[in-house]
């Protein structure tokens, strides 16, 4: 396997376990924007054909994280038309898990050139498959009629400061005695991650309900389109883990979690390097798949974004067990 990839986010020792060789810094590292900007950029290679500059694979996933290929995906789409469009939609699919041993090749077909809309169709690949699709609508923004325009209030939750930061969270899970070995070792590896967002949680498990606050750790520039693949980098960050807090379920329980799909719906254009809160509820679950929606507020209570996600959720064979003999 190779030791590094494009550059090297993660490389592999030769135990094949993952090993962080670049990080994304911290609040006082002055590289920070170029760092979150690498996250997302692609580069051309051919027309309408990208190539991914860095693939990050987090500490106890299948494979690389979901938000990173949705937000290339974007930028690519980005990079086909007109400074003056702006992203509004975004409707994709999960194939197969991305390995962070190849760059992904992103496809964009330019499937329509309107006046006021246009609409690409990404397609991510890997050694000649397909691992990830997404169609892409553009609009301008119109300024010329009198448009009607209505939204959702913004919840009442306490202010991000009084939350943990998920390293804060993850060393408060690691003093619990009950974990199992392989549970604490993977615990362990993402406290030593350093996203390129912060997040804090604030879930109460058994609720349908759940909130979680992000931004980037460093100040970005003023560009639209960077805080747009910003957005779509961090909306699917954990989102379907909503459909597992809903049932009060722990992590150490679930054997399978796993994306299928992901949508987006652009409403305004926001800062990503100032706090958005995610409002994310999960009005069911079943055969083996849980639903997720989720709002995103701006600061002063702009609703920005609307998000919604179906994944594959699968309990251990020993919860499966558990809840089998509790039923006799």
């Amino acid at each position: 396997m190779p030791n590094s990839t494009f550059p090297a986010v993660i490389s592999f020792g030769d135990n094949k376990k993952p090993i962080i060789s670049a990080r994304f810094g911290d609040e006082n590292d002055e590289d920070f924007s170029t760092r979150m900007e690498n996250a997302i950029e692609v580069q051309e290679i051919a027309p309408n054909l990208y190539l991914s500059k860095e693939l990050w694979l987090p500490a106890g996933a299948r494979g690389v994280f979901g938000g990173q290929i949705v937000a290339q995906a974007l930028r690519a789409a980005f990079y086909t038309v007109g400074e003056e469009f702006e992203i509004h939609s975004l409707h994709s699919y999960f194939i197969l898990a991305g390995s962070v041993d190849t760059p992904v090749v992103y496809q964009v077909q330019r499937i329509r050139e309107g006046r006021s809309y246009a609409t690409r169709y990404v397609t991510a690949s890997q050694k000649g498959k397909a691992i990830f699709v997404c169609s892409c609508s553009f609009a301008k923004p119109d300024t010329k009629n009198l448009n009607l325009s209505h939204q959702v209030e913004m919840p009442i939750v306490p202010p991000p400061e009084t939350y943990p930061s998920e390293q804060e969270a993850f060393a408060e899970f690691l003093t619990r005695d009950d974990l199992a070995p392989k549970y604490r070792e993977a615990m362990e590896q993402r406290m030593m991650e350093t996203s390129p967002v912060d997040f804090r949680h604030c879930h109460v498990p058994g609720e349908l309900t759940g909130f979680r606050y992000f931004k980037t750790r460093g100040k970005l520039r003023n560009d639209k389109v960077l805080h747009a693949c910003v957005i779509a980098y961090a909306s699917d960050h954990a989102f379907i883990n909503a459909a597992t807090d809903a049932n009060a379920v722990p992590m150490n329980a679930i054997g399978m979690l796993t994306s299928l799909d992901h949508c987006i719906w652009f409403h305004s254009n926001a800062r990503t390097d100032e706090w958005l809160l995610y409002d994310m509820h999960s009005p069911r679950a079943s055969n083996g798949r849980g639903i997720v929606f989720g709002r995103i507020y701006a600061a002063d209570g702009t609703l920005v974004a609307t998000t919604s996600q179906e994944g594959i959720m699968r309990l251990t064979e020993k919860e499966q067990e558990n809840r089998m003999k509790s039923k006799l």
